[in-house]
């Protein structure tokens, strides 16, 4: 069966434990658009990719998706797949790319998770860094480790530990260089990893 061209996908927001009638939007997709999408929800799985065209329907995002199904041979598969990025554990972590970095805290019962955007931590008054740059710099001396490439950022995500020492650190510069709020969030938990994005060119 030739690949499609064109796919005509309907779209519906899910609302989880409510029952709405939410308005049914219709899309065209190409089918780079279509498995872009999919590969955000289960990376380069070529079993469950192709399992997932063939149902016609996939979840993204607060959003269900569907269309008619269809098959793909092999060749025409390995074909589309090679146009996206795979991950590539020599890859470098560079600083200067980073654009967001996530403290992780897995502590029970409830796991925490704050994502810092470079913009967000940018240069307070009168001081002459910003909390952006100390976390950079916390990074860049912990030398993280590759971890994976994310299809739904589409960029490579490294990994850190952080022990107490660094907690220590990481509280006591908060203190100093970053604004309220994200202090504030900052005291909510005992931050246990580090985790940095960059997006692939």
């Amino acid at each position: 069966m030739p690949a499609p061209e064109k796919i005509r996908v309907k779209l519906t927001e899910e609302v989880a434990e409510f029952i709405e009638t939410r308005p049914v939007l219709r899309q065209t997709f190409t089918l780079h658009q279509l498995v872009d999408m999919i590969l955000a929800t289960c990376g380069k799985n070529k079993p469950r990719l192709r399992e997932i065209l063939a149902s016609g329907t996939c979840n993204y995002n607060i959003y269900r998706y569907w269309w008619d199904g269809f098959a793909l041979d092999d060749t025409t598969l390995d074909a589309i797949l090679a146009t996206f990025p795979d991950p590539d554990p020599a890859r470098a972590f560079q600083p200067q790319l980073c654009t967001w970095v996530a403290l992780v805290s897995a502590a029970e019962p409830i796991p925490h998770r704050l994502t810092l955007e470079r913009a967000r931590c940018g240069r307070r008054w009168f001081r002459r860094q910003s909390f952006w740059d100390f976390l950079i710099e916390l990074a860049r001396l912990k030398q993280p480790a590759y971890h994976d490439y994310s299809y739904y950022h589409h960029g490579d995500l490294y990994v850190c530990t952080l022990d107490a020492p660094d907690r220590a650190l990481l509280e006591r510069e908060a203190a100093q260089l970053a604004r309220r709020p994200i202090r504030l969030q900052l005291a909510r938990a005992r931050w246990q990893r580090m985790e940095l994005f960059c997006p692939r060119a």
